[in-house]
């Protein structure tokens, strides 16, 4: 009896992508967080003259 078990070979771009992919969506929500957070720090700065009608 012979064993007719295939290997499964991959190749190094097919097991680099998902790593790649996921590092790409890391940084994308890394740098959405840090514009909302500059963001609302910007839009605090002015907080204080909204009601003077300086905006």
């Amino acid at each position: 009896m012979s064993n007719n078990v295939k290997k499964t070979e991959y190749s190094a771009a097919s097991m680099l992508i998902p790593v790649f992919a996921a590092v790409a969506l890391i940084i994308t929500a890394a740098v959405y967080i840090v514009f909302k957070l500059t963001q609302q720090t910007a839009s605090r700065k002015w907080e204080d003259y909204d009601e003077c009608g300086w905006s």
